[in-house]
């Protein structure tokens, strides 16, 4: 049929630095992840991109993206300062508590995120399934309900409110020292690797 994909398109992305994150180990997948996975794989294509840390980049830049990538599923890497572990957020809430203001200076401008919409919304990619894979590569992780209300959680709200199968990766700041327990950003890689390698197989 003329038009149609061939392949299944996965959309991950990661976050640029904003204030209390200077180096933002998700903006450093975004360049590691495409030498380990390719672009194609199997009959799936998988598109990165960075992500401005911006309020206003919702709209302009996420939303478009998603419109023109047109993805059969997204996957959001982003970091928290506050977890030691990688956590696979399954909820969304309609939040914007300014808790610090975004790489441009600006907070969220309003309290919810949609004044008119629903109080949450389920990530809809399984987590389990996907925390599953991710523990294959020995690194700690969870299922979280709990995705803040920055815009790590706004970004997975627009996502799972877009209609396309969708789920956030919250990974910790990099370890400062050798006794830091946090994973180091070569066991996080491996687990993204495991993790979109697996929804690559159950999308086929």
């Amino acid at each position: 049929m003329t038009g149609q994909r061939a392949e299944k398109t996965v959309l991950v992305t990661g976050f640029g630095p904003f204030p209390g994150a200077p180096v933002n180990p998700t903006q450093l997948l975004m360049k590691r992840l495409p030498k380990r996975l390719g672009v194609h794989q199997h009959g799936v294509a998988y598109h990165f991109d960075v992500l401005p840390t911006t309020w206003e980049a919702r709209s302009r830049v996420t939303d478009t993206l998603r419109r023109e990538v047109r993805p059969d599923a997204i996957v959001h890497f982003g970091v928290d300062g506050t977890r030691k572990s990688i956590n696979i957020e399954n909820r969304a809430v309609n939040k914007a508590i300014q808790v610090r203001l975004d790489s441009s200076g600006q907070g969220p401008g309003y309290p919810e995120l949609d004044p008119s919409g629903e109080r949450s919304r389920t990530a809809t990619l399984p987590a389990r399934h996907l925390v599953t894979a991710a523990r294959q590569s020995g690194a700690a992780t969870n299922v979280s309900q709990n995705a803040g209300t920055y815009l790590c959680n706004a970004t997975l709200w627009d996502s799972i409110g877009s209609g396309i199968p969708s789920i956030f990766v919250h990974v910790p700041p990099l370890p400062r020292t050798k006794q830091d327990p946090r994973p180091s950003l070569a066991m996080v890689e491996n687990a993204a690797v495991s993790l979109l390698r697996e929804l690559a197989r159950s999308l086929r």
